[in-house]
């Protein structure tokens, strides 16, 4: 008999560096740069929520950290901008927990935390590559919107929104 794995989501700032660290070097491959060995090598524009990752995160946002029969098998941080939009950051879920539902029950989790701390609306970005990400931004209902930064830097992103 085959059981399925456990599966569970909480806020948990402590698994964050790890799965943020995942998280760049799988985006440095998606966009055809070198990965980093240590996290002591990554580039300044990492460094804002990795070196400080409780602060950058602090309440009214957390990091959700989805495990699998106990093991980090993803993440997503989640932080306000205003007093109605709660941003989205850094969704991934480890190479070998895909399949499992991970992303689906991080986003669930994080659309309850949003709605708890009174936010109206979550905007995210996403490089245009990501087409796994954006089917599965798009079956939750988010919406291709323009921009929702001043600047979002060279890397050209596609933007959503969901309205809670």
């Amino acid at each position: 008999m085959t059981t399925s794995p456990s599966l569970t989501v909480a806020d948990d700032l402590a698994a964050a560096r790890p799965l943020l660290f995942a998280y760049y070097n799988a985006t440095a491959t998606e966009m055809g740069y070198p990965t980093w060995d240590s996290p002591d090598d990554l580039p300044d524009y990492f460094r804002t929520d990795f070196d400080d990752v409780e602060a950058y995160y602090a309440a009214p946002g957390g990091y959700l950290v989805a495990r699998l029969d106990g093991v980090p098998a993803g993440g997503v941080g989640y932080h306000l901008l205003g007093a109605d939009d709660v941003e989205v950051k850094r969704l991934y879920v480890a190479p070998e927990a895909r399949g499992a539902r991970v992303a689906r029950h991080l986003m669930d989790a994080l659309h309850d935390r949003a709605r708890a701390a009174g936010a109206r609306r979550c905007v995210l970005d996403v490089l245009p590559q990501r087409t796994t990400a954006i089917a599965l931004y798009e079956r939750l209902g988010y919406r291709r919107i323009p921009g929702y930064l001043d600047d979002h830097g060279p890397i050209p992103l596609d933007c959503f929104a969901y309205d809670l």
